[in-house]
Parts: C-alpha cells; structure tokens; sequence
C-alpha cells in the first residue's frame, strides 16, 4: 500500500529534530569579558528598552537605561493641562493582568518583579463600533463577544465560533513558538521544518490576509467590519493587514483580559524605572546617544550628546533600525543583504489626535464606553487612503473616554477627559511654522467634528476647557522614531515577520516595536524581553 506523502513528510520531520536537536544549542558565545563599565547599555528608555532593562537586572547583569527626553516611557507617559491629566497613547493593553489563562505579558512582569510595583485593572467593555445602519457594543470576554455579534447576524453564528476557534488556534501555535527566535543553525532548521505539522493553524494563515479570514468566516460585511475594527489599532486597512495580528489580538484581549493601568501608562514606565534601581540599575534622562561605538566589528560602548562615552558588553537599542543602522552604528559595519531589507521593508503610518478636557461629566449624560470607533464607511482602504491624505472628514476615529475607566487621576469630578485618534503621514504635514500650526488648528477642529457626529458636546466650545492636537512631527520630536512612526513596519501579510531582535552585529540587539513581536504596548514588552532572553542566552542564564 502507498504511503501517505504527509506522513511520510511527519517521518523525516520528526527524524531530522530528533537527529539534530542534539547537535545545535541555542546561544552564540559571550563576548570576551573585557574591563566594561556595563554589561549591557540600553538606548532609548520606552517600554521595550525598559522591560529589557529590568529582565536584566533581574539575573544579576549590570545595565544602563539613556533617555533623551526628560522622563522614562516613550509613548507610555502622560501629561498634565488645565487640571486634566492625558495618557500619551495607551487606550488599552492585552494580557497585563492576572487574566483568563494568566499568559503573555503578566507573565514578562512577574518574572521581572514589576508587578509588584504596578495595579492593573481590567476594563468593562471591548469597544463599541459605529458604522452607517451598525452600532454594537462588544465585551471584553468570548463568550459575551460571541452573544453579542449572534445577536446582530444570527445566520453568521458558525462562522463566529469558526473565527473564535481559528483565533485561539492561532495563540496557541503562537505561545508553543515563542522560544523559537532564541535557536539557531540545525536545531532552529529542524523545528521550523515541523511548523507545518506542529503548528498548522498558525502556518495555514502566516500569508493570508485579514480580508481572506474574513471571507472565509463570514458572509454579510458589516460583521466583517465590526470584527475587524481594531485594524484601526493595527495600522494597514483590512484587505492589506496580516491575518495574524487581528488573530492573535483578538485571542489575547478576549482571552486574558483587556487591562489598564492605575494612574496612566506613566504608572507602568515609573513601575518598571523604580524596579530597575531597586536591581541596582542605572537610569539617566536627558541623556542623548549619539553614537554606538565600533571596534573591529563588535560594539564597545556609546557616545553622548555632551561627549562623555560609557562601555558595555552589549547594546539593546529601543530605537528604529534607520536610527541604529545609519545613525549611530554605520551602514558600513552591516551587510548590505540586511541594509537592503530595511530600504525595502515599508514603514506603518503615524497619528494624527486630539486630547480633549471637558468641564461636563460625559458619563452622567448617558455616554458610558470607553472605546467608540467612528466609521463613515465599511471601506477600510478609503478610510487609511482619507487620513493619510489628511481628509479626517472621510476617515475614521477612535474616541476614548479616559475618565470612564474607573480611575479618579484623569478628570477632576464632573468633568471629562477624552482623546480623539486617527491615522496620519508625516508627509502631510509641513515643517513647524505658522502654516503648520494652522494647519493643525483646522484639522484638529475636521476630527472633532466627525468624533461630533457620535458626541455632539465635543464641538461645543462651552464644554471644552482644553483641547490640544497632536501630529506625526509631534511624535517624531518625542519618541525620535523615523516620522513619527509607532507601529513599526506595515504589517501586511508580506511583512508580518518584520525584521530579528538580533542584527548583523553580534553584541547589538533591538528592542522597539519595529523588531519581530509586533506592535503596541504589550508588543513593545515582549520585544524588551526578547532581546534581554537573547543576551542571557549567551551568558548562559537559565
């Protein structure tokens, strides 16, 4: 009888891992110990470069954390106007709490002891979507998600238990792969090769769409659009996005917890700096690299703004690669194969906002969501091609009401805070000047007026006691990433691996968003302890 060719290929899988799982370890060997003032220095102190920091100094190796602005967190901060505080960026973070399945990134922070520095609560809802002839309200765990979309499209019930298994399939292939960047050569080769098999689900949809998932699951488009809807967290419109992001995602938020932070994201990057030190860390603010210092190959050390230079053994930096690789390394101390990628790889988009502080109590006038996404159209191509060309009349919205989250810190009693985001181009956008700054008055008044449409107050002066726009330049000024990016790389199905946490240069690691866990908050984290796993990989520490 013929043999199965799956089967066939299952033996020689199977064959090849058990061959060679023997043959090849995971780490590289450690840089010579030289005399350093650092194991390890990190560039740039945003969560990726903190998470790295403290999962360091968890085992016992000496870092150092430089940050060019004034405080730690990058996007992770807040700020204070008119008696109103604003979170920078944070809407709200998967997994980081004591969850359904305790997984993920609550993991990242107990193992590094930031937990105990940090409250985290869990919000009531998952979003409300709006679209012509739609309005639903979606919780934040399977089971109420489920009921609410059968509520809506009863004739679609089996293509959302179809979504819902294909989402927790996907997570679980993910988690049961998340040691595989710290392997290399054979035993990296071998375990790849049983991906197909081991991991199905997730091989099945790694080159697809967002739009082929949805099509397969579901029949009538706006279900389509509602279960998409965070596309306007994730950066490429629907037809354009990797599958695995919205899988993986959704999974996470509706399977462990859909989580903020007590006291604003501001609160977790202080949790993260206060742990630091408590290891025995060193944080410096206001403190610019310049420029990462080459001997023969290997990184020694940086060099500041105001000249004063530190060594190390290795070098995490919590920057995009353009910065690493033309700024402060070189081009010429890289391959050209991986200078090449990066000038091929596209960047995501950047943001376009509002914060806004209300002397009314939104809450008290009916309006109790955290989240609403405002959508015109169902058309997610026409609605990014609309912001990107600076058309927030035809765009979508994100509006978060931060004083509904159950914290005191954002609003003073009786008034309201909340923040209006879109999607922008920092080509859009002139150098600062007066046509900037008018051009950021008439569109910031374009965004309010489309949140308007769900909010009516909004666009009453009366009722607005601060209200301050943000662009791709601010971001860019702040964060120091190439046009104010903070998704990384455009994550569409032909680039959803983004680029390694290790580069070209043995003792250089990258921690930020634009590396290869993603993006977002809990991303950014994850990313940190990646490049931290990598570094104690090679110092041999379990």
């Amino acid at each position: 009888m013929a043999r199965n060719p799956g089967t066939r290929y299952a033996g020689i899988c199977l064959v090849v891992i058990f061959s060679l799982s023997l043959l090849a370890g995971c780490t590289e060997p450690k840089p010579a110990t030289g005399e350093a003032d650092y194991d390890v220095i990190i560039v740039g102190a945003g969560l990726g470069g903190l998470s790295a920091a403290a999962h360091l100094a968890s085992n016992s190796l000496k870092v150092l954390v430089l940050e060019q602005h004034s405080r730690v967190g990058g996007c992770a901060t807040s700020f204070e106007r008119g008696g109103f505080t604003f979170d920078a960026s944070l809407h709200e973070m998967a997994g980081g709490g004591p969850g359904k399945k305790d997984r993920g990134l609550y993991q990242l922070l107990k193992a590094c002891g930031v937990d105990r520095n940090v409250e985290l609560y869990e919000l009531p809802e998952f979003y409300r979507s709006i679209f012509p002839g739609v309005d639903i309200r979606l919780p934040n765990n399977w089971d109420g998600y489920k009921q609410a979309l059968k509520e809506e499209w009863p004739d679609e019930s089996a293509g959302i238990e179809k979504f819902h298994a294909i989402c927790s399939a996907t997570m679980d292939d993910l988690m049961s792969l998340k040691d595989l960047f710290r392997y290399r050569g054979l035993k990296a080769f071998a375990l790849k090769a049983l991906v197909p098999l081991r991991q199905s689900t997730f091989f099945t949809y790694k080159d697809k769409s967002l739009q082929d998932v949805l099509d397969e699951c579901f029949t009538h488009e706006d279900i389509k659009a509602v279960v998409s809807q965070l596309w306007v967290y994730y950066g490429a419109p629907v037809p354009d996005q990797s599958a695995l992001i919205t899988l993986a995602a959704t999974e996470a938020y509706l399977g462990d917890g859909i989580w903020h932070i007590k006291g604003t994201s501001q609160a977790l990057s202080d949790a993260y700096a206060e742990r630091i030190r408590e290891l025995g860390g060193v944080i410096e603010t206001g403190t610019l690299v310049t420029r990462v210092i080459m001997d023969n190959q290997i990184a020694t050390g940086v060099k500041t703004a105001t000249g004063k230079t530190y060594t190390a053994r290795y070098i995490i930096a919590n920057t995009d690669p353009y910065q690493l690789t033309f700024n402060l390394i070189g081009q010429e101390h890289f391959p050209q194969e991986y200078v090449k990628k990066l000038n091929d790889l596209r960047p995501a988009n950047s943001l376009f906002g509002v914060y806004l502080g209300l002397n009314i109590d939104l809450k008290a006038r009916g309006y109790t969501d955290t989240e609403i996404f405002y959508n015109p159209t169902t058309d997610t191509v026409a609605l990014h091609d609309s912001m990107m060309k600076g058309d927030f009349t035809r765009g979508a919205v994100a509006i978060t009401i931060y004083s509904n989250y159950g914290d005191p810190v954002y609003a003073p009693p009786g008034k309201s805070v909340v923040t209006l985001t879109g999607y922008s181009d920092y080509a859009f956008w002139p150098q600062e000047g007066a046509p900037y700054h008018a051009l950021k008055e008439k569109k910031v008044d374009e965004l309010v007026a489309l949140a308007a449409r769900v909010i009516p107050e909004l666009a009453e002066a009366k009722y607005v006691a601060v209200k301050e726009g943000f662009t791709p330049r601010t971001l860019k000024r702040f964060t120091m990433n190439r046009d104010g990016i903070v998704y990384g790389f455009y994550l569409s199905p032909q680039q959803w691996e983004k680029i390694p946490n290790d580069t070209p240069v043995s003792n250089v690691y990258i921690a930020s968003n634009w590396s290869q866990a993603w993006h977002g908050m809990a991303s950014a984290q994850v990313n940190g302890w990646r490049a931290a796993r990598l570094i104690m990989d090679r110092e041999g520490i379990n």
